[in-house]
């Protein structure tokens, strides 16, 4: 009967607790920090369960929130109403060591892909109730479970203020990362026909196998239905057959590269057809590929500038993350979680990834304007038909 009612889900958490550390070089400290979570899809994950937080410096008067939303499109709202409050103690000051804030029967629940804010915030009167950073690169921290992304440090005591503690400008501070530390386990999927291509290389090849060994014949495995064969499999994990994070996160790179690469020749295909359709001519040719090149040239340029501000360097007392940074209340934080699924080792802006884009959407403009093209002349002939049987 089990083999029947098979598990969707391990009914457990990973027995290791996961802790992301962030790094911690003292650049600020104030009343708060916000910043984005994301849950990963690189590994075969229903969900993250993030049981609590850590953070260092005065303390006081702690409170933490989650939004509320399950689905952020790359804005954290900043309004009261869209947060829930998970935490609230009040802690003696921790100036060297963290001081962990565990919120266990209230946990922040991450599904693959999801983005959650989190929000830490002390009324503790000062300037030193929390320590954070500046932004030194497009990730606060990276794993195989969770992408930590910079966001928004807080300067007024008042939660959610909008008024900082010296009653004029902003209280809200651009381009700053959390200090501290995560602590969070995560809920594995269990292996289904449904859910195999969630799992590794490796692990699809030993299930191949065996499916194919219990078609022969000739095998001891020929004797079970393919309901008990599912189920020894179901009961196998991810990891057990030498699949590794690294590799199935190369492979689903190397799967999305391939498929806009197909993207690409759809397109050209259909340009093509458009360009013989209209007969555009060899000189349109040319200055089209010229402004191909100037965009390959703009975007080479632009990859190379990101590819600086990627650098795990001490380039944090840069001007560009200074106090200027300075936002209005109801500004919503932005993030951009695109290649969140990539390691520090990749280039977070690599520059022939640049280039194919910037070549699909030049395309794609082409293809706009001589779709654009086509439409004109048929309701100018339209109008020349028209016209005729007037005059007659």
């Amino acid at each position: 009967m089990a083999a029947l009612n098979r598990a969707t889900k391990a009914n457990y958490v990973v027995h290791d607790r996961i802790q992301a550390e962030t790094t911690d070089r003292e650049d600020h400290t104030f009343c708060g920090i916000m910043f984005p979570v994301k849950c990963k899809s690189i590994l075969p994950i229903d969900h993250v369960i993030i049981n609590s937080v850590a953070v260092r410096g005065a303390l006081g008067p702690l409170t933490v929130w989650v939004t509320k939303n399950e689905s952020l499109n790359g804005e954290i709202p900043m309004t009261k109403k869209s947060w829930r409050k998970i935490y609230e103690k009040t802690h003696r000051p921790s100036r060297v060591a963290y001081k962990e804030l565990d919120f266990s029967d209230s946990p922040i629940i991450l599904r693959p892909g999801q983005v959650k804010g989190i929000y830490i915030h002390s009324t503790r009167r000062g300037d030193e109730a929390i320590v954070y950073d500046n932004k030194a690169k497009q990730k606060t921290h990276d794993d195989s479970f969770i992408t930590i992304l910079p966001g928004r440090a807080h300067v007024s005591e008042k939660v959610f203020g909008a008024i900082p503690i010296w009653g004029w400008g902003s209280a809200w501070r651009d381009n700053r990362e959390f200090v501290g530390q995560i602590n969070y386990g995560a809920v594995y999927k269990l292996w289904n026909p449904a859910e195999s291509l969630s799992f590794g290389e490796n692990f699809r090849s030993a299930a191949r196998c065996l499916l194919m060994c219990q078609r022969r014949s000739e095998s001891p495995f020929a004797k079970l239905p393919d309901e008990c064969v599912y189920y020894i499999l179901n009961m196998c994990r991810w990891d057990w057959v030498n699949d590794t994070s690294d590799e199935m996160r190369r492979s689903q790179k190397q799967a999305r590269r391939l498929a806009r690469q197909r993207m690409e020749e759809e397109a050209d295909h259909v340009l093509n057809d458009a360009a013989a359709e209209e007969g555009v001519t060899s000189a349109n040719d040319d200055v089209a590929d010229g402004e191909d090149e100037e965009e390959d040239e703009f975007m080479e340029e632009d990859s190379e500038a990101s590819d600086e501000d990627s650098d795990d360097s001490e380039s944090a007392a840069s001007e560009e993350y200074a106090w200027g940074d300075h936002v209005s209340a109801r500004d919503a934080l932005i993030f951009n979680v695109e290649d969140s699924e990539e390691s520090e080792d990749d280039a977070e802006f690599d520059r022939e990834e640049w280039r194919h884009q910037s070549r699909f959407q030049h395309r794609g403009s082409l293809l706009g304007r001589s779709f654009l093209r086509a439409r004109a002349h048929i309701f100018d002939v339209l109008n020349r038909g028209a016209q005729q049987d007037g005059n007659l």
